[in-house]
């Protein structure tokens, strides 16, 4: 895990979008670049930002996109991770359907959990055993929790799916989230760190995953092959 601080939201936000071409750059095999989005508001931010400053620096006609995680609503609701990537992001940019693999949270969660590992691994080409993605952007909440691994949800960090169903702790939303072998398969891991109330947790996050800081977030970054932080904390 890399770390690396910035003295403003964009700032950390172009740093990490400079990584993520960098990425695409090297994909030289000619197929497409498969990307994994979270959602959230740095998500939003970040979307707003690719609208603005890269929508001729980027070759968006190369990239599908995949989500690392959704909120069990339908895809009009306010809460859902695919609606605001799709008012913020492929309207603007005016990305095909058909490059837009979305999580139907409008679905029992269990059945489309199912049916979405599926897309992914009929979709995806392999590493080992699991499904590969190019490149993984992941949030971690003040709680320390990524992808909608919680810290009472642990177990989804080792479950062999490679989605599952999940519940946040206080408003008990079903979610669908990517599991964390699946996150964990090699792919690079690009982690933006922005916002208020998180600065606690991320000094947490600097020592590491262990008996006395057992959080999602720290399992995975201690874990992942190569992960970069963006922050201004």
């Amino acid at each position: 895990m890399i770390i690396e601080n910035f003295k403003d939201d964009k700032e950390a936000l172009r740093a990490m979008t400079g990584e993520l071409v960098r990425y695409m750059d090297r994909k030289d095999d000619g197929l497409p670049f498969n990307l994994a989005l979270s959602g959230g508001g740095t998500a939003q931010k970040m979307f707003a930002l690719w609208v603005d400053e890269y929508k001729d620096k980027i070759d968006w006609d190369a990239i599908r996109f995949f989500w690392v995680d959704e909120r069990c609503v339908p895809p009009t609701d306010p809460d859902s991770n695919y609606g605001h990537a799709n008012e913020l992001l492929f309207k603007p940019l005016h990305i095909p359907a058909g490059h837009v693999h979305r999580i139907h949270g409008e679905v029992e969660p269990g059945t489309e959990a199912m049916r979405y590992s599926r897309v992914v691994k009929e979709y995806l080409p392999r590493h080992g055993q699991l499904p590969y993605f190019d490149c993984i952007i992941l949030g971690i909440g003040g709680d320390a929790h990524t992808a909608s691994i919680f810290p009472d949800t642990l177990p989804l960090l080792t479950d062999s799916r490679n989605y599952a169903v999940s519940q946040h702790p206080e408003s008990h939303q079903f979610r669908i989230t990517m599991t964390g072998p699946l996150i964990l398969n090699d792919s690079p891991l690009l982690v933006p760190v922005l916002g208020t109330g998180k600065k606690e947790m991320l000094e947490e996050l600097k020592k590491g995953y262990s008996a006395t800081h057992p959080t999602p977030a720290a399992y995975i970054l201690t874990h992942a092959v190569e992960a970069f932080v963006y922050t201004t904390l």
